[in-house]
Order: structure tokens, then C-alpha cells, then sequence
């Protein structure tokens, strides 16, 4: 069962098979027996855990944030000096790398406090050993074994190619010449069958995604306004998840156990660069 359906049977089957069995009790069972404190008490329990389960079960299978919060996600992986401050992005339903949704998805505009506080960040460059080394501890591999192509974590202006055009049928592509328009950074994740990764750079500005199997970081930091905008997804869950309760109606019903695979972001925001 992959995590999709699972979600759905958690999500919902479950709390629907305990109010349908519920039903059926109450059916069975004399009016002068349901009537009773006893009966009614286990009733109501009953009820309530129909309406907690879905809860318990996200509670146990998710097993918390691989991030502890926002400020350690991008703080860590962008080598963000002291006093910079991480906005919270809209969506509130994305989680920082829990077990459930298999993913980070993280767009956040950053804050610096001083414009000289961002000019040497910007001039250090730490995102380069920042990123490869969050990268490699979210997946579970050294972070000497990943391999760095050229331009994936340098900055770069985007594909000459790509030119402001004056027709409304080229706005969607307008917008995001746009918003590369200053050096940016785009670093897509590749990961192989035998879970060695690879960094490429990659192209934002493309209508089509340009995103790797595992996921993508950019960075796009504003000269003019001293701010930074992040952008941080991984496609797959943290190496730390064991989903306990999901491998185990697997194991039960003899079904195999995917592990990893692509990212549930049905339950979401849309991802970076849509």
C-alpha cells in the first residue's frame, strides 16, 4: 500500500468502518441494553475514537518533523547568518520533512539584518557546503558521496534564450524571466537506483519543471532589496522514516512496502516553481 492509498483508508475509511460497525451494534443490539450507562458510555467512546483515529494513526505513522522548524530548514541549509529572519510561508500544511507526505516542500522570503549582514553572506557563499551537507543528512548518505556538477550551486544569470516578450500569450513565461532576472541558484536532486545522489543545475525560468527525481533547492537573492527567497523540496522522505503502522498492515495483508518513492503532494501546496 503506498502512502496515498494510505492516507485515504486513514483518513477516511477508517473513521467510516468504525461509525458503519457503530451502526451495526447498535442495530443488534436491545433497545433496553443500548439504553443502559454502560452501553452508552462505550458508545460515545466509541464514537470519539472514530473521530480521533485518523489523528493517532497520522500521529504515530508521520513520526514528527525531520525539522524542527523553519529557521532550522532554511537557516541551515542557506548558511544564514545570526539575526536573519525566516518568514512563514502561506500554507500551513506543509510539513518539514515528515513521514506522511514523504516530502519538504519550503518556500520562504528571508530577512537579513543589516544590508551588510546580507552582503557578506552573499559574498561567502556557505549555501555551497550548506545545502550538500543538509541534503545528505535528510537522505541518509555522506555528504562527501554526493556528486556536485559545475553551476549547480554556483550563481548565474539565467539562459540568454529566455527574453521579455510583448504579447499576453508569453506572460506566463514573462513572469518567471522576472522573477530570475538577478543571479540566482538552482540545484535539481538526482537520485539513483542504488541511492547515490547528484547535484545538476537546473532551470527555473522554463515553463516546463526542470526538477530532479528527489527534489530541488534554489536560491534567488534580491541585490536591490538585501533579501533572499528560498526555495527547499525534497520528493522523497527523510532516510529516518519506518512508518510503523502503514509497514504493518502491509506485512498483514502480504503486500510490499514501498520505500521512498515519489512525493505525496495531493495533501500539499504547489510545488516550488508552479
Amino acid at each position: 500500500m503506498d502512502a496515498k492509498t494510505f492516507a485515504l483508508v486513514a483518513l477516511i475509511g477508517v473513521p467510516f468502518g468504525l461509525v458503519a460497525l457503530l451502526v451495526v451494534i447498535h442495530r443488534l443490539t436491545p433497545k433496553a441494553v443500548w439504553k443502559t450507562f454502560i452501553v452508552q458510555t462505550l458508545a460515545t467512546g466509541a464514537f470519539l475514537g472514530a473521530i480521533a483515529a485518523p489523528y493517532l494513526i497520522y500521529l504515530y505513522d508521520g513520526e514528527g518533523n525531520y525539522f524542527e522548524d523553519r529557521d532550522r530548514l532554511v537557516g541551515d541549509a542557506f548558511a544564514l547568518p545570526a539575526g536573519a529572519m525566516v518568514n512563514q510561508q502561506r500554507d500551513r500544511t506543509v510539513r518539514l520533512g515528515d513521514c506522511w507526505r514523504n516530502a519538504v516542500n519550503w518556500r520562504s522570503n528571508v530577512e537579513f539584518a543589516s544590508p551588510a549582514a546580507f552582503d557578506e553572506w552573499y559574498r561567502a557563499e556557505g549555501w555551497r557546503k550548506g545545502v550538500v551537507d543538509q541534503i545528505a543528512g535528510y537522505y541518509g548518505v555522506e555528504a562527501e558521496s554526493i556528486s556536485v556538477a559545475e553551476g549547480a550551486l554556483e550563481l548565474r544569470m539565467r539562459d540568454p534564450k529566455y527574453q521579455l516578450v510583448d504579447d499576453h500569450k508569453a506572460y506566463s513565461q514573462n513572469v518567471r524571466i522576472l522573477e530570475f532576472y538577478e543571479p540566482f541558484v538552482c540545484a535539481a536532486i538526482e537520485k539513483s537506483e542504488d541511492g547515490s545522489i547528484a547535484l545538476r543545475a537546473c532551470d527555473p525560468v522554463s515553463l516546463e519543471r526542470d526538477t530532479g527525481n528527489a527534489g530541488e533547492v534554489i536560491l534567488n537573492p534580491s541585490l536591490k532589496e538585501r533579501t533572499l527567497e528560498g526555495r527547499i523540496f525534497y520528493a522523497q522522505g527523510p532516510s529516518t522514516c519506518t512508518n510503523p503502522v502503514r509497514r504493518a498492515v502491509n506485512e498483514t495483508l502480504g503486500w510490499p512496502h514501498p520505500e521512498g518513492g515519489e512525493a505525496n503532494i495531493s495533501m500539499g501546496a504547489i510545488l516550488p516553481g508552479d
